[in-house]
């Protein structure tokens, strides 16, 4: 049986393929992708007010399917969500200094306080999240 002829094309091009499914795992769900600064996990699909700093981004993992939400404190209640995924492929985010969120597949940057883009090659900020604060625990809005 005669085999097929592997072009130098073609073998050029293999290991350029492999490194190409290689950064794309690395964009797969479960990569969490927060390195050192591990978000906060809620109990139950909250978490407590008191847990998430005044005047600071916090990330948090409330659970499900895209768990992962900024949540943004002013002073007391006052407080914004955004989604805690990269809006260029949907990796997830992670909190490389306080003002800043890092995407650690393709190096986007986002403002931890707006969501917008500081860095590309994301082009959108984040979207927001709805959450509520009942009895002084934040959880998503149905």
């Amino acid at each position: 049986m005669e085999r097929p002829c592997l072009s130098r094309r073609r073998a050029l091009l293999l290991p350029a393929s492999a490194a190409a499914v290689g950064g794309l795992a690395s964009c797969a769900p479960e990569d969490e992708g927060f390195g050192t600064a591990e978000p906060v996990r809620a109990e139950d699909g909250a978490v407590p007010l008191e847990d998430v700093p005044e005047n600071a981004s916090t990330l948090v993992n409330f659970g499900g399917q895209r768990p992962f939400v900024l949540l943004v404190r002013g002073s007391g209640d006052d407080l914004a969500a955004y989604s805690g995924y990269c809006t260029h492929n949907g990796c997830a985010l992670r909190q490389e200094t306080e003002g800043e969120l890092d995407c650690p597949c393709h190096g986007s940057r986002f403002d931890a306080e707006t969501g917008d883009v500081l860095l590309g090659p994301a082009t959108t900020h984040l979207p927001e999240v709805s959450v509520v604060v009942q009895d002084g625990l934040v959880r998503r809005a149905s």
